[in-house]
Order: structure tokens, then sequence, then C-alpha cells
């Protein structure tokens, strides 16, 4: 059991909103905290709580009430009235969602699998894989003799081929911001265009501009998926473009993963016949 289904259980038996130490009481109490491997691994069960209620209590789409705020100590907590779904939402769920969207935009995308690693266990390998790739085949989009022109320019030119990588997360907001888009500057800076992807972002003022400040810095856009609604997926912070994809980093992928070694044969076979195998791409 999750840390989140444990605390949406307590708040659904109590009868009236909650202070977050009446949570913490509640859920290190319950039945039910010994099969919460979240509570079970951390030093400071209460610390962990206390993160998991502010974090469902923000973004897009909040799990957890506040009934009132004068006060951090003094705000009581409720569950909202939905049907949770956010709570069983995985990363992996979003990958079709954000392959759909793409694919209106003309990029076809590639789950890139951590466990597709050729050498496992090596700590390098940790913040090496992104999650998602995707390839714009702009070559298709000459006519036969600039197609025949463009490809002297080889599979790494911009007028060929546009490289994208995705680092996706479920939710986005000031507890895991640094740790997610640091991740993001490793794993996928290589790309043309790289992206952190979320289908719960934190909306406020300041946490978006913060995200325009890291963006000048490093370059990584950021995309809000529509869960429900792929096609109404919005770019909250434009990719900056690279002209020259990072090739170095590329063989480097190449080398020790499968399933990107595989991407960039199909990227050569794309412009070599000039069609897309759809097949080999993500499923929509």
């Amino acid at each position: 059991m999750r840390l989140i289904e444990l605390i949406v259980k307590v708040l659904e038996e109590a009868t009236h909103p909650l202070q977050q130490k009446e949570i913490v009481e509640r859920v290190l109490s319950h039945v039910s905290a010994k099969d919460c491997s979240e509570l079970q691994r951390v030093k400071v069960p209460a610390s962990a709580i206390a993160r998991c209620i502010t974090k469902y209590s923000s973004g897009v789409t909040p799990i957890l009430g506040i009934a009132d705020s004068e006060k951090a100590s003094f705000k009581r907590y409720y569950l909202l009235n939905s049907n949770h779904n956010a709570i069983n939402l995985k990363e992996i769920d979003l990958h079709p969602i954000l392959a759909k969207y793409l694919y209106n935009q003309g990029i076809y995308a590639k789950t890139i699998q951590a466990s597709k690693n050729i050498k496992r266990g090596e700590k390098t390998l940790v913040w090496t894989n992104p999650d998602m790739v995707g390839v714009k085949p702009v070559i298709l989009q000459w006519n036969s003799f600039f197609q025949k022109e463009v490809e002297k320019l080889g599979i790494f030119s911009t007028k060929v081929l546009e490289f994208y990588s995705f680092e996706i997360k479920v939710k986005i907001d000031k507890s895991n911001l640094v740790e997610s888009y640091f991740q993001a500057v490793s794993n996928s800076s290589w790309a043309n265009f790289n992206y952190l992807v979320t289908a719960d972002l934190d909306n406020q003022k300041s946490f978006i501009q913060e995200l325009k400040r890291l963006n000048k810095g490093y370059g990584i856009g950021v995309i809000l998926l529509d869960a429900k609604h792929p096609e109404h997926s919005s770019v909250i912070v434009e990719a900056r473009e690279k002209e020259v994809a990072e090739i170095n980093f590329m063989n480097f992928l190449s080398t020790y993963n499968t399933d990107f070694l595989k991407f960039m044969n199909e990227c050569l076979s794309i412009v070599k016949n000039k069609t897309i195998n759809t097949n080999f791409f993500d499923k929509l």
C-alpha cells in the first residue's frame, strides 16, 4: 500500500477534517500501516507523512483539500470529492498519453527501458536512460529532389531528423523539482529538444517562473499532459533547440541500452527508405 492510499483511508474514516498531526497519529496507528512500504523504509515516518500531505494538497489535480489556512500548524485537511484516480496513476501510464500527443505534433515516440541496459548495476547508468525518445522525420517533408540533397548532411542534421528526449514524472512540485529537473538534464540534454513531462504540475505563478528561470540556464522544456484528452496537453515552457545533437552521448547510450540502439537503427531506416515503420514506435 502506498502512503497516499493510507492517508486517503484515514480521511475516509474520519468524520471531520483533520489537522496534520492528527493525520500523522492516525496513519501511524492504523492497522494497514505495517503494509505501507514507504513508511517502513524511512527513518522519520512523521516527516514522510507531512511531505505526502503537502504534495497531494497542491498541483493541478490535488487529492486533499484544505479547510483553513491561517497557520500551517492549524490547517485541516479533508478528502476532495473525486474518484482518486491520480493515486494509482503510474509513470508508465503516461507513456501512451505522451506518445499520442507527440504523434499529433509529427513526432514518433519510443519508450526506453532501463532494464534493457547491456551492463547492469553500474552507478554511472543511474541517470543515463531517458524515459522516452522521439524523432521527427523532417526529411519526409521535402520533395524527392531535396530529400536527396539533405540526406547528404547525415541523420544528425535537423534538416533530416529532429531528436527529442523526455523525462516523465506523475507529479512535479516543489518537493521533487530539483531532482526531476536535473534528472532530465542528465538523461535528455543530448537531444535537439528535451522535455520534462508530467500530468500534474504546481501551477503557482512563482513555480512557473522558477521553471522558466531553469530553462534559461539549461534549456529543458516542460509539457503538462492531459491524461483524459492527450490532444489538449500543453507546452508550459518551450525547450531550447540544440542545433546539433550530442553524438558522443548518443553513442554511449546506444552502447549500453539495446532499446536506444534499436531506436537509432530505426531512425536510419527512415532516412534510407523514406518510410516510417509505425509498428516499431509506441502504440497510441
